[in-house]
């Protein structure tokens, strides 16, 4: 009686480890820090063409500066979402954009800047304004 007791937990055990490890196949998990989203962007983001973009942050206030055309922006951070205005001294042009806080590797301040832009006299917005720190 023990030899087929033994057995049969054996395979309960065998087939709640398979069905375990089959459910979790597949499925990606967000890098989250324990302790929280500090929501500091202070630092210098590297945002692919659109060159490096520098930004100093004071609360929930942020300003920078980025590579292109001698831009500058200025802007607040609300919930998960920075946003302001930007402009650029050698072109005149200027605009509102929108960047969203996220963390996509174990970190506790963001790692990634999803953004999108749209000038003054055009407001349709234009995306992939992205930077990773």
């Amino acid at each position: 009686m023990k030899l087929k007791f033994s057995k049969i937990i054996s395979i309960c055990i065998f087939f709640t480890l398979t069905a375990s490890v089959s459910a979790q196949k597949g499925q990606q998990y967000e890098a989250k820090p324990q302790g929280g989203f500090t929501k500091n962007i202070s630092g210098t983001w590297d945002c692919g063409d659109f060159g490096k973009l520098t930004l100093k942050q004071n609360g929930i206030s942020v300003t920078g500066v980025y590579d292109t055309n001698g831009g500058s922006l200025r802007g607040t951070i609300t919930g998960n979402t920075f946003s302001g205005v930007w402009s650029e001294s050698e072109t005149g042009d200027s605009g509102a954009f929108e960047f969203e806080l996220a963390i996509k590797r174990m970190s506790p301040d963001p790692t990634h800047l999803d953004g999108k832009w749209n000038h003054t006299n055009d407001r349709k917005w234009q995306t992939g304004w992205n930077c990773v720190k």
